[in-house]
């Protein structure tokens, strides 16, 4: 393995620049592309550090610069594989202002029913929709029956929703 000299890789720069271009050019279809591709490929030679047939250095270097389009063509088809074709239809996936907007005020109407709530119904909503506990655990915790745990969370979930409709009762 021969280290290539700094001389022969200028020599070969200045001999194969336009057509190494052109070549990659026609294979990735973007001149700018094949620009980049054809440093990438001068540069790989000047950092190699040996090559076997340093008499052959062009045919190195168009073979470096093929795989390099070859890469770059994977990597082109797969991101624009991924890609979908944007659609004046298609709805924002970010929350809209007003959508938002409606959004805080159905919170703010919630939460005031649930402060509303008598105080042990309250605690048992609070328990089991925020601190995620089962109505075994609720009725342990407050001293009252499953059944009546029960009836609770539907006085509570039917007074918020009541509310959601009507926020002005």
């Amino acid at each position: 393995m021969q280290l290539i000299a700094y001389d022969q890789l200028l020599r070969l720069f200045e001999d194969h620049r336009q057509p190494l271009i052109s070549f990659l050019a026609a294979r990735v279809r973007c001149l700018e592309t094949a620009q980049d591709l054809s440093q990438e490929a001068y540069l790989r030679l000047l950092r190699k550090d040996g090559v076997a047939h340093t008499d052959n250095l062009a045919a190195y270097l168009y073979r470096t610069a093929e795989r390099l389009s070859i890469d770059f063509l994977r990597q082109h088809n797969r991101l624009h594989g991924r890609l979908v074709a944007m659609d004046d239809d298609l709805p924002c996936p970010s929350i809209q202002p007003e959508d938002l907007a409606i959004f805080r005020e159905q919170c703010e109407i919630v939460l005031d029913a649930i402060a509303s709530l008598p105080g042990v119904c309250r605690h048992v909503f609070l328990l089991r929709k925020f601190d995620e506990l089962s109505y075994r655990d609720i009725s342990a915790r407050l001293g009252i029956s499953g059944k009546t745990v029960q009836r609770h969370l539907v006085k509570a979930m039917l007074h918020c929703h009541r509310r959601l409709e009507n926020p002005f009762s």
